[in-house]
């Protein structure tokens, strides 16, 4: 299989001699070769160059650092810019030279040189090709934030986030019975007739220190620290996620010492509520002293009522 950087240049030296095949004067044919190389490679180059974008926002930024802390974006375009510059400076070279030599044999040479020399920055630059397509493939697995007012979902796994998600939205949530059910962040928008919702669902948090803290898990918090303009957390007093009250609590209490959003309760899983879980909601409003729903309808007609009430809630 062969490299990006190596198809980079196969695909421009095979298209110069299919894009020649026609032309029977040496030296016409060489100048042709020379600038359809050259015509090529810089379009491709553009189209690399122009694909790669700055994170529009800090969420963004901070994911790349995350994701990708071998590569500075900004460095990376700046190289793409600079081999453009470079490519372009050696095709002027030798066209020049192709045009003004009237000798078969050192047209060639000349073409050999340029080609060689094409051949070599961009192989010096093959690490730079290589970060090109992982950020390619990291960006198209990224979310589509949108810039709308933005409420993130947070809670431990399986305390039924995705189906809070798919119950505020009507988005199809994948719901997997994994350590972490919903791999990914998850999107989906409230429509009202006059402003759109962001609500965003977010991998399970679990209880421990944020450096410890996998991969998944710090997408969370950058979801939580840079997108959130509201939290709803997300408690299960059912005992079917597998987590206790008080583990959920804990974690409920380690986010409010890393955030500073506005946050409430949603009780999951009322279908399954006796009169212990009702108790139990008692309680822990007595001990915390945050808005709280049961009902995902009425959840939805406060959120909507909210964000009416507030400005700027952009990212």
């Amino acid at each position: 299989m062969h490299s990006f950087f190596e198809e980079f240049l196969g695909n421009a030296f095979r298209r110069a001699k299919r894009d020649t095949l026609s032309i029977y004067d040496f030296r016409e044919r060489n100048i042709k070769k020379a600038e359809v190389v050259y015509q090529y490679l810089d379009s491709r180059l553009e189209k690399i160059y122009n694909n790669i974008i700055d994170p529009s926002n800090k969420f963004y930024e901070e994911l790349y650092s995350l994701i990708m802390p071998e590569i500075n974006i900004k460095k990376l375009r700046s190289r793409i810019g600079y081999l453009r510059k470079f490519i372009r400076n050696i095709f002027k070279e030798y066209n020049k030279k192709l045009r003004n030599i009237k000798d078969r044999e050192q047209s060639y040479k000349y073409l050999k040189e340029y080609y060689g020399r094409i051949s070599s920055i961009i192989k010096r630059n093959k690490k730079i090709f290589n970060y090109y397509k992982n950020y390619e493939k990291f960006r198209s697995n990224l979310p589509d934030i949108k810039n709308y007012p933005t409420v993130v979902i947070a809670g431990l796994p399986n305390v039924g986030k995705s189906t809070l998600l798919k119950n505020l939205t009507g988005s199809k949530v994948k719901i997997d019975q994994y350590p972490f059910t919903t791999k990914d962040l998850m999107l989906g928008y409230i429509d009202t007739p006059y402003f759109k919702i962001q609500i965003i669902d977010t991998p399970g948090i679990l209880d421990r220190d944020i450096e410890e803290l996998n991969y998944i898990e710090r997408k969370s918090i950058l979801a939580l620290n840079y997108l959130a303009n509201l939290i709803i957390y997300v408690i299960d007093i059912t005992g079917t996620s597998g987590f206790s009250i008080k583990e959920q609590l804990n974690v409920l209490k380690s986010i409010r010492k890393i955030l500073d959003k506005e946050l409430i309760i949603y009780f999951s899983k009322s279908d399954l509520f006796t009169d212990r879980e009702n108790k139990i909601i008692q309680y822990i409003r007595d001990k915390i002293k945050y808005k709280y729903f049961t009902n995902y309808e009425e959840l939805k007609e406060y959120l909507i009522k909210y964000i009416k009430t507030k400005d700027n809630l952009f990212i």
